[in-house]
């Protein structure tokens, strides 16, 4: 099977809000429910995102707001990383978006009701949409998608996406998956 990805980022910017549900729903929700089946691995949630990986992909699932998601059944890679390593990743990911290598950066700090979150996305050109701050401190769960030119010491590619969590007993799962992948083929819904 052709390796696809999910990735509900462009819906979540200044969506219309009465339709909103039904929308995602029909754009993204089979989508979803079929990668959610083809990835059951190893669950790494936390107190503010869903986080599943195994040999057929991974997804990540804000808690608090399910219409952010995030999967992809192409090759990654997780790892368990130090404090220090975590650090560096921080960086790299904060300065690949500022300097127009990301597409989008997403960090979770706090699980607050709402919570407290950085969310960046390039829609295309320099036209960028940005909701709070970003800050270098180590956040619950980060997410940098990654479109540069040359490849990326971080990535090991030009692009694909670098997924950051720390888990409830505190330690720092990294996820590197390279290359992009085709967006799932049924993305607009079914009509009849």
């Amino acid at each position: 099977m052709t390796a696809f990805e999910v990735n509900t980022d462009i819906a979540l910017i200044d969506p219309d809000w009465e339709i909103f549900e039904q929308l995602h729903d029909q754009r993204y929700g089979l989508a979803i429910s079929y990668l959610k089946q083809v990835v059951k691995g190893h669950i790494f949630d936390n107190q503010v995102m869903s986080l599943n990986i195994s040999e057929q992909g991974f997804y990540v699932q804000s808690k608090n707001f399910p219409a952010a998601f995030y999967g992809d059944t192409g090759d990654s890679s997780f790892s368990f990383v130090s404090n220090d390593q975590i650090q560096g990743v921080i960086f790299d990911a904060i300065s690949l978006y500022r300097s127009g290598d990301a597409r989008s950066l997403t960090c979770v700090y706090s699980e607050g009701s709402p919570p407290d979150v950085f969310f960046g996305y390039r829609i295309h050109g320099e036209e960028v949409y940005r909701m709070n701050d970003l800050r270098l401190t180590i956040p619950l769960h980060l997410r940098v998608m990654i479109e540069a030119k040359e490849e990326i010491e971080l990535l090991g590619a030009c692009s694909g996406a670098v997924i950051y969590q720390r888990t409830l007993d505190g330690k720092h799962l990294l996820i590197r998956a390279p290359g992009r992948k085709q967006p799932f083929p049924l993305m607009d819904g079914f009509s009849e």
